[in-house]
């Protein structure tokens, strides 16, 4: 039976190959894919340039500053870049939404920025064409235009039912022409995995997120295959097949996807980022003002720091009041950032939250999500940075 199998995948490759048509869409795919791994590998490349050229200037201006006050060096602040893992040239996730530097300084809790300007032209409102979005839109786009007619025409010609009429079986029928379908695009995404290994050997973990990557996409197209299959097999005419398909593609690729993230947003709303400054303001001002030297709350400070060095003035104390006074205010206003970064977090993870419970729904959302975790580019990653960043500004003020 395998044997039977291979061969009718053999003459379905013959008779894909002769139609001429399917060929040229496969080759157009190849060029499309070629194009979008150029394109993601220079806009990665330049992306890394910037944050190395950028972390390198703002390092030889934090050493060179000359003697100053504590205060004026914790706002002359620094930069963090977020590290990118070489998978993201495949799938570049939310980087260009969530941005790569994030600025330290006292009393501010700054977001990752410098995004692409692309981002705020009119350009900037159609994604970037990566690889991944090659796999996740447009190969079961041309699968469908290749293989919607693969068994509905043999029915309207007949020769499904002169096969099925020698003996042959349905499931070998049904084998045979799914990989058909599955080898030539299993074998693009196997070249894609080679170059990328190739290309990224010996950065963090690239043998297994690549190994995950490939996996869900390997899947993720055979799904395709197979529905691509079942619709041609139960339609009777070529043009419902192709209508049938092309409604599916349009809802798992654009419609369902959008309108989860569309849901989402209404049901959990996040706070603008000026009115989470505002609240946060408002909290800050009820805790007290470091700057201000009658506020209550840091005169009991100081004088708390008086009696527990047992002197009468900050003139005589054996430490540097002011570096104490900003410790201080550094630690209420970190508190209040940090709790609203965290309602923050919050919300954004109800958001994912509720759209992973219908991934079911649309696969190529849930091929999106592995992607974006395999390179390092998703929503837990980004937090992980943020909290990350945050630590590190604290310790350095």
């Amino acid at each position: 039976m395998i044997s039977l199998v291979w061969k009718i995948a053999s003459n379905e490759w013959r008779r894909l190959w002769h139609a001429r048509i399917p060929a040229l869409l496969m080759l157009v795919l190849v060029v499309l894919w070629a194009i979008a791994a150029l394109a993601a590998h220079h806009h990665w490349q330049d992306h890394a340039n910037t944050v190395a050229e950028v972390t390198q200037r703002s390092q030889q201006d934090w050493q060179s500053q000359p003697d100053r006050h504590p205060h004026r060096v914790s706002h002359f602040g620094d930069f963090v870049p977020k590290p990118l893992h070489p998978l993201s040239v495949i799938e570049p996730g939310i980087l260009d939404q969530s941005g790569h530097l994030v600025y330290l300084e006292a009393h501010r809790l700054n977001s990752a920025n410098f995004n692409p300007a692309t981002e705020a032209t009119s350009l900037g409102r159609f994604p970037l064409m990566t690889p991944a979005m090659i796999v996740q839109w447009w190969m079961p786009l041309f699968l469908i235009m290749i293989a919607y007619a693969t068994i509905t025409a043999k029915k309207m010609t007949g020769i499904l039912a002169f096969m099925r009429g020698n003996g042959i079986p349905a499931w070998a029928i049904a084998t045979g022409k799914w990989l058909a379908l599955f080898l030539p695009f299993f074998t693009l995404l196997c070249l894609q995995a080679s170059l990328t290994l190739a290309w990224s050997w010996g950065s963090d973990q690239v043998l297994l997120r690549l190994s995950l990557m490939l996996l869900a996409q390997a899947m993720y197209i055979a799904g395709w295959c197979l529905l691509v299959l079942a619709v041609s097999w139960f339609s009777r005419q070529l043009h419902g097949a192709l209508l049938m398909l092309m409604l599916c593609w349009v809802c798992v690729c654009m419609i369902f996807p959008r309108g989860l993230a569309n849901l989402a947003q209404m049901t959990y709303p996040t706070q603008p980022r000026t009115e989470a400054e505002h609240h946060a303001e408002i909290k800050l001002k009820a805790l007290g003002d470091s700057h201000n030297p009658d506020d209550p709350h840091f005169a009991a400070f100081k004088a708390g720091i008086l009696k527990k060095y047992q002197v009468t003035s900050v003139e005589d104390l054996p430490v540097n009041y002011h570096g104490l006074l900003m410790q201080e205010g550094e630690r209420l206003t970190t508190a209040v950032y940090r709790e609203q970064q965290a309602l923050h977090d919050a919300q954004l993870n109800r958001q994912n939250a509720s759209i992973r419970h219908w991934l079911w729904l649309t696969p190529a959302l849930a091929l999106q999500y592995v992607q974006m975790a395999s390179s390092g580019n998703d929503l837990a990653h980004h937090q992980a940075f943020i909290r990350q960043s945050e630590n590190r500004r604290y310790q350095l003020i």
